[in-house]
């Protein structure tokens, strides 16, 4: 009785599967993401306190996907998430209370994005789960912008003195990157999809750049980031069921086949 309802389980996702071909559907997507920046002048040495931390970011997109046939899919939409700098100066904290805190300085410019992205499906299992790997690149837009940003210091020292401060600018114009992509997805009865990915995107021109002043110990500090729009992050996408052919029944018809009449 096992191996029939086992077998009974794999023949529906082999349907499910076959459903597939030449399908369109539409999608939500959201997620989150590390964005890095990278040192590129100033002073080399830091003080201890100083920290240079990965910027998060949320993503929300709108999805359309193509699937071909049963091994291959492609993707493309409209995206939405943003890149910057984050910098922090660590401050005494109670043996009471062990939370660390961080004087910090934040910087963020949004980002629109249109990806272009081939996945190859794997076979699913009995349960309609499967894995699939994919790459492609992003068009990502950007505008110009420059933002500046100051913290007073912390503790007992006198709060009108700004310690730490940072003037970061974006170089608007559009920026290609390349994209690739390890995700699992299940298909549910009415053809709907949920699929969760890890997502590493790279970019090779400069979009934003960043310089950051803070003074510690009356020793004056100065250091230089740049940001390329490269990121690591997760995505959680739900696929509604196939979009209806718009093309009609007759057009399916073979010549010289007449059609029925219920």
């Amino acid at each position: 009785m096992k191996k029939i309802l086992l077998s009974a389980f794999c023949a529906i996702g082999l349907i499910g599967a076959a459903q597939e071909n030449k399908t369109w559907r539409i999608g939500v997507q959201w997620g989150a993401q590390g964005n890095c920046a990278t040192y590129d002048g100033g002073m080399s040495e830091a003080n201890a306190r100083f920290n240079q931390n990965k910027f998060g970011s949320g993503a929300l997109d709108l999805i359309g996907r193509y699937d071909l046939n049963q091994r291959w899919m492609i993707m493309s939409g409209l995206g939405f998430h943003s890149i910057g700098f984050d910098f922090g100066i660590a401050e005494n904290y109670s043996l009471l209370n062990k939370d660390r805190k961080y004087s910090s300085v934040k910087s963020q410019f949004a980002a629109a994005e249109i990806p272009v992205m081939a996945f190859y499906k794997f076979n699913p299992n009995c349960k309609n789960a499967r894995w699939l790997v994919g790459a492609g690149f992003a068009e990502t837009f950007v505008s110009g912008q420059t933002l500046n940003k100051s913290v007073s210091q912390a503790g007992d020292g006198p709060s009108n003195v700004n310690y730490m401060s940072s003037t970061a600018t974006s170089n608007g114009g559009v920026y290609w990157m390349l994209r690739w992509s390890v995700a699992r997805e299940k298909m549910y009865k009415n053809g709907s999809l949920l699929n969760a990915s890890l997502m590493c995107n790279v970019g090779f021109a400069t979009i934003a750049h960043a310089t950051v002043n803070y003074t510690i110990d009356n020793q004056d500090y100065t250091h230089s980031f740049s940001n390329n729009g490269s990121f690591a992050g997760f995505r959680l996408t739900y696929f509604f069921k196939p979009l209806k052919s718009l093309s009609s029944p007759s057009g399916n018809r073979k010549p010289g086949t007449a059609a029925s009449i219920n």
